[in-house]
């Protein structure tokens, strides 16, 4: 039991509850980053109008170009970049399920595997069909 008489009050807290200290800011350069994409979006263009003979290294090119980009907004505008290490663990099963289909998916893309969509809506047709 409590020896305080009845109707005491407890005393106040250092700290009223509600009260939270400021966090402090990280200090970004928004702008520069914004000039780094649009310097990324010009290298795309460009990229694309200058083909190379081998697809693969087109591919490559271009998926180079959009990792970076998407390195530069998760990093900054979505401020992973102060996060603490839990999220990189988080992050790493998607990267890597990503980094797999991708890889499984370049040799069809360099072979001219690809099909086209009338070819799948006609393989459909024959299968109803029976022709």
């Amino acid at each position: 039991m409590s020896t305080a008489p009845i109707g005491a009050r407890l005393p106040e807290p250092d700290e009223p509850h509600g009260a939270a200290q400021p966090m402090p800011h990280h200090a970004i350069n928004y702008v520069m980053i914004f000039y780094y994409l649009v310097v990324l979006t010009v290298v795309t263009v460009a990229v694309a109008y200058e083909r190379f003979h081998n697809e693969l290294v087109n591919v490559l090119i271009a998926l180079l170009i959009a990792t970076t980009k998407a390195t530069f907004v998760a990093r900054n505008f979505m401020h992973l970049k102060f996060e603490g290490k839990l999220i990189y663990l988080i992050l790493f099963a998607p990267v890597t399920l990503c980094i797999l289909l991708i890889a499984a998916l370049v040799p069809d893309i360099t072979y001219h595997r690809h099909v086209a969509f009338n070819d799948v809506t006609g393989w459909f047709m024959n299968l109803f069909t029976g022709k």
